[in-house]
C-alpha cells in the first residue's frame, strides 16, 4: 500500500536522475555561448534552492520575514563574508555556527508545568560544501550539537530539546544549469537533508525553536523557486532524533510529495503542493494526505501585499477516518520611509475536533513567526486553534537592527477539543474557547564592524494574558498571567 502511495514520487525521480545526468553532459558538450546567455543561465545556490542570479528589482531581503537559520549560515559562507570560506578555494566552503539562548518564563500555561520554568539552550552548527571542482557532483555534510546544559523538567533528555552531536545533513548532489537543453537549472540530492518549503507551514528546516526534523532520502529539484517556475519531488524516510545516540531514519515511516511553484505574476505568486506521510509502528500510525496551494505577492516599499494559503488533509489515523484542515491570510503593507517599516494583519484557522486524533496535524512545521516563541514556550501551535484578531509590525531603524512587535488573540476552533501542547481539554465544552492575546515583541542587532560582524544578540519579551479558559478548564495551571523572556547570542565563522 505505501508502495502505490509513492510510485507516482519515485517514478518521477527516477526519470530525472537520467535526464540530469545526460542534460548536463548536453550542456558541456554547447559550443560557444554568448555573455548575454550565460548571464541569462547563471545559477547559485542561496537559500537552499537554485536560483537565478538576481537583478535590480530582487526582493529577497524584503522587512518582515524572519530568516532561517540555515539561510542565514549558507548565505554568508556562499558570499565568502564567514571568515572561514573567506580563507578556502573556490570549491570548499565552511561555517560555524554557535548559538546560546537563555530563556525562562514563570505562571505556567500546561498541565505539566504549571509554575515556573528556565533553560539554557545551546546549538552548535559545522556546515562543509564541496563544489565546482568534481563537477557536476556536489557535496554537503552538516554536523550539529545541540544541548541544554540548564533545564529543570527533564529538557537534557529529551529528543526535543537535546541531540549530542550528529549529523543533520549528509548528501550528494548531482547539478545542471541546463537541464535537458531548456536553459533551467536541476539538483538532484541523495542522502540525509533538511528541507524547506514555502514559508514552513508544513515542512521546515532549521529554526528558531529548539529541534530540526531532517529526512533520509532522494529529492529533485528542477527550476526555481524565486524566478519563473519551479519543481519539487521527493522521496524520504523521517529520521528519528536520539539525544545522545546516532539518529536513524523511521522504521515503516515514509514521507513524500511534490511542490510546483510559479513566480510569473508578481501579484500572484503561486504554491501547489500534495505531501504523504504514511506511518507505520511509531506514534499514531497516521497514513495522511496534506493537499494544498499559497498564493502571494511579494512585499514592496509603498505597496499593500498580501498571502493566502489553505491546506486539506484526509486519510487516517490509527483506525480513525480521518479530514482536516488549515487556513492562513495576512495583508501587509511596507511603508516607503527610510527606516525600513513594514505592518501586517495575520488571519490563521487550523481546525479541531473532541477526538485529539483528528486535529489538523502540521507535520514538520515551523511557528515562530505566527505563533511567537517556541523553545520551551511554544504556547500555541496551529492545530484546533483560530486567531482572526492580531497585528505584527517590524522596523529596522539601522541596517544592522531590527525590532518586531505582535499582538494576537486566541481562542479554539473546537471548544470540546484539546489545547494543543498544554495537555488541557475540556471535553464538555463548558471551559469556552477563549485562551488569551499574546503580546510578543524582540530585539535583533547583528554588527557588521570589525569582528563583531561575526555575531549577533537578540533579546525578547512575551506576555500571555491568559483568557477564560484557564478559570474554568480542569487542571488548569492557573490564570495569572504568563511572562517569557529571552537572550540569545549567535556567533558564525
Amino acid at each position: 500500500m505505501v508502495l502505490k502511495k509513492l510510485s507516482l514520487n519515485y517514478s518521477i525521480i527516477f526519470l530525472f536522475i537520467g535526464c540530469l545526468y545526460w542534460g548536463n553532459n548536453s550542456f558541456a558538450a554547447e559550443t560557444q555561448i554568448s555573455e548575454t546567455e550565460n548571464s541569462k543561465k547563471s545559477f547559485v545556490l542561496k537559500n537552499k534552492t537554485l536560483l537565478a542570479a538576481t537583478g535590480a528589482n530582487s526582493n529577497s531581503g524584503a522587512v518582515g520575514r524572519f530568516p532561517g537559520d540555515f539561510d542565514k549560515l549558507a548565505h554568508i559562507m556562499e558570499t565568502h563574508e564567514s571568515a572561514l570560506s573567506a580563507l578556502t578555494p573556490d570549491w570548499l566552503n565552511i561555517g560555524i555556527e554557535h548559538r546560546t539562548r537563555f530563556e525562562a518564563y514563570d505562571n505556567g500555561f500546561t498541565r505539566g508545568i504549571p509554575g515556573d520554568n528556565e533553560q539554557i539552550h545551546q546549538r552548535t552548527r559545522f556546515l562543509f560544501e564541496i563544489k565546482n571542482i568534481l563537477d557536476p557532483l556536489q557535496f554537503t555534510l552538516e554536523l550539529t550539537d545541540i544541548r541544554a546544559p540548564m533545564s529543570h523538567h527533564g529538557q537534557a533528555s529529551s529528543n526535543v530539546f537535546s541531540n549530542h552531536f550528529d549529523f543533520t545533513q549528509l548528501h550528494l548532489d548531482l547539478v545542471t544549469k541546463d537541464f535537458f537543453g531548456t536553459g533551467h537549472a536541476a539538483k538532484l540530492e541523495v542522502g540525509r537533508m533538511v528541507m524547506d518549503f514555502g514559508e514552513g507551514r508544513l515542512v521546515a528546516g532549521h529554526r528558531w525553536g529548539t529541534l530540526t526534523p531532517t529526512f533520509d532520502g532522494v529529492q529533485v529539484r528542477l527550476g526555481t523557486d524565486q524566478e519563473g517556475w519551479g519543481l519539487r519531488a521527493f522521496g524520504t524516510r523521517p529520521v528519528n532524533r536520539e539525544p545522545t545516540h546516532l539518529d536513524w531514519n523511521t522504521p515503516e515511516t515514509y514521507f513524500s510529495g511534490i511542490h510546483i511553484t510559479s513566480r510569473d505574476l508578481a501579484w500572484a505568486n503561486a504554491d501547489l503542493y500534495f505531501f504523504e506521510l504514511n506511518e507505520g509502528n511509531k506514534g499514531r500510525k497516521r497514513d495522511i494526505s496534506t493537499t494544498g496551494f499559497r498564493v502571494f505577492a511579494k512585499p514592496n516599499k509603498g505597496q499593500l501585499d498580501y498571502e493566502i494559503e489553505s491546506m486539506y488533509q484526509f486519510g487516517e489515523v490509527g483506525s480513525t477516518n480521518y479530514f482536516a484542515h488549515r487556513h492562513h491570510g495576512e495583508i501587509g503593507y511596507s511603508f516607503n520611509t527610510k527606516m525600513p517599516f513594514r505592518i501586517v494583519y495575520p488571519f490563521d484557522y487550523s481546525s479541531g475536533d473532541r477526538d485529539p486524533n483528528k486535529n489538523f496535524d502540521f507535520l514538520f512545521a515551523k511557528r515562530r513567526v505566527e505563533f511567537g516563541p517556541t523553545g520551551i514556550l511554544g504556547i500555541f501551535f496551529p492545530s484546533n486553534i483560530i486567531s482572526p484578531v492580531g497585528l505584527r509590525a517590524t522596523l529596522s531603524p539601522t541596517p544592522t537592527v531590527r525590532l518586531m512587535m505582535s499582538h494576537r488573540a486566541f481562542w479554539l476552533a473546537d471548544k470540546r477539543g484539546a489545547f494543543v501542547g498544554s495537555g488541557l481539554q475540556d471535553a464538555t465544552g463548558q471551559a469556552g474557547s477563549f485562551l488569551g492575546n499574546l503580546f510578543d515583541m524582540s530585539l535583533s542587532w547583528s554588527p557588521q564592524t570589525s569582528y563583531l560582524r561575526h555575531m549577533s544578540l537578540d533579546v525578547g519579551y512575551s506576555h500571555l494574558f491568559k483568557g477564560s479558559y484557564f478559570d474554568k478548564v480542569s487542571q488548569s495551571p492557573g490564570s495569572a498571567d504568563t511572562n517569557y523572556g529571552y537572550t540569545m547570542l549567535t556567533f558564525k565563522f
